[in-house]
């Protein structure tokens, strides 16, 4: 289910369009229009089953001697399931800076102020700040202090625009909604040689009881894409693995233009998630079951010779907003 107009990017058309805002948004987050999956032991076990089995092979091995894992994310599965090549797990994380990344990273660290503290000041102090508190960005942070005076005033000008959409549309929430930012989601797998790891920008509601009770939420700075909704899948699949119950529905919210891509959870959308699950981190444990030759990605232009390409059957990823019984469901 989408809210919000256009895809790909492009702005919602429509002069009555107007971004959903305050109480209107959360609703949009809260109703999706089918029933709540239920809380539902034997599904979940089923699932671990589907991803256990297609792991057998490495869980045989027993846990590695040193307790190293291969960690699986929504970042490793999307680029190694668009170009095996992207095998290698220590070619993940090597992209040049840029300044729509510096944005995104930003307005990730202003979200998260929103939520907790409800205001803003000067929107770029306050990201630097937030960015600061985390020592995976420092690299980040150091290279947005080293841009060139124009660049940094282009940047500026941007998070400023957003924060200011952020500060408008998005309501304070009510404590009972337990909203956390920035929640780590971990499943280990394969005998401890396998976790698949999430951290979602909001996830809003109370632990499930008889059913799904939580959403979660997904902030974007940039442009619409398909990709989106597989991160999406790829959360909802691991708080399935994880909690009593499944979350109800994964949204992406738009920073930039107010757009909000909400879809509900169902046991198809996280089988297939998980057949997708499977045949990423097969690809990236180095133990592919079909090799085939295919096109490159652009990185791949720098590798000696080509890599080996498959042809996997590509399926789902999916992050999830948790929202109470009762007063706030």
């Amino acid at each position: 289910m989408t809210e919000g107009g256009g895809v790909g990017g492009t702005p919602p058309r429509g002069p009555e369009w107007r971004p959903l805002s305050g109480p209107a948004l959360l609703e949009r987050l809260r109703v999706t229009g089918r029933p709540r999956p239920a809380t539902d032991p034997a599904f979940a076990a089923d699932l671990r089953g589907l991803l256990e089995s297609g792991l057998q092979d490495l869980s045989e091995l027993g846990e590695p001697a040193d307790g190293g894992r291969l960690v699986v994310t929504k970042e490793r599965l999307t680029r190694v399931l668009a170009c095996p090549g992207h095998r290698t797990v220590n070619r993940f994380g090597e992209r040049s800076f840029t300044i729509p990344m510096a944005c995104g990273a930003l307005v990730d660290a202003l979200f998260r102020q929103i939520v907790t503290v409800g205001s803003v000041g000067d929107p770029l102090t306050d990201a630097l700040d937030g960015l600061g508190t985390d020592e995976r960005q420092s690299a980040l942070v150091t290279w947005i202090g080293d841009l060139a005076p124009s660049d940094l005033a282009e940047l500026r000008a941007e998070v400023d625009r957003q924060a200011q959409g952020l500060v408008h549309r998005w309501p304070a929430f009510d404590p009972l909604w337990l909203p956390r930012t920035q929640e780590s989601m971990r499943v280990v797998l394969a005998g401890g040689r396998i976790e698949l790891s999430a951290r979602v920008d909001l996830a809003i509601g109370r632990p499930a009881e008889d059913e799904s009770s939580v959403a979660i939420v997904e902030v974007k700075s940039g442009a619409r894409r398909p990709a989106h909704r597989d991160d999406l899948r790829f959360y909802a699949l691991v708080e399935a693995l994880r909690s009593p119950a499944p979350p109800f529905a994964v949204a992406t919210y738009y920073s930039r233009t107010g757009e909000v891509d909400v879809e509900s959870v169902t046991h198809d959308l996280l089988v297939q998630a998980a057949r997708r699950c499977l045949v990423g981190t097969r690809e990236l444990a180095g133990t592919p079951s079909e090799a085939d030759t295919g096109a490159w990605c652009s990185a791949c232009a720098v590798l000696p010779r080509p890599p080996v390409v498959t042809a996997p059957a590509v399926a789902a990823d999916t992050t999830v907003v948790a929202f109470p019984r009762g007063q706030a469901a």
